[in-house]
């Protein structure tokens, strides 16, 4: 593995950590779920934190899942490089976005 990417290993697997840890506290939230409250102004409420809740389970999952591919990039000695141009990704996308897989100008094309 290239030591250039050693502290930005270390910075993902804690992100990683951290992230399982906070989707293991939704999952506990969600399997609390009591019974929707009688009063329909209440209910809508509830009902719209348990969207919020879905929601947020739903980003943590995509962004572990970006953070798994990008150190297992790390791991095959692919970090670093754009998966579209082949093209190197500037060290300060990688430190803003440290799971990034493309080059800032082929995110800009793809968005």
């Amino acid at each position: 593995m290239n030591t250039q990417y050693q502290n930005i290993k270390s910075i993902l697997i804690e992100k990683r950590e951290h992230l399982a840890g906070r989707l293991v506290k939704i999952e506990e939230s969600k399997k609390r779920k009591e019974p929707l409250s009688p009063d329909s102004g209440e209910q809508a409420l509830e009902l719209e934190n348990h969207e919020v809740v879905d929601a947020l389970d739903d980003i943590e999952i995509k962004e572990l899942k970006k953070i798994d591919f990008a150190l297992d990039r790390i791991d095959c000695g692919t970090y670093g490089s754009c998966m579209d141009c082949g093209n190197s990704i500037s060290n300060t996308r990688l430190k803003a976005m440290p799971y990034a897989s493309q080059c800032i100008e082929c995110a800009t094309e793809n968005n």
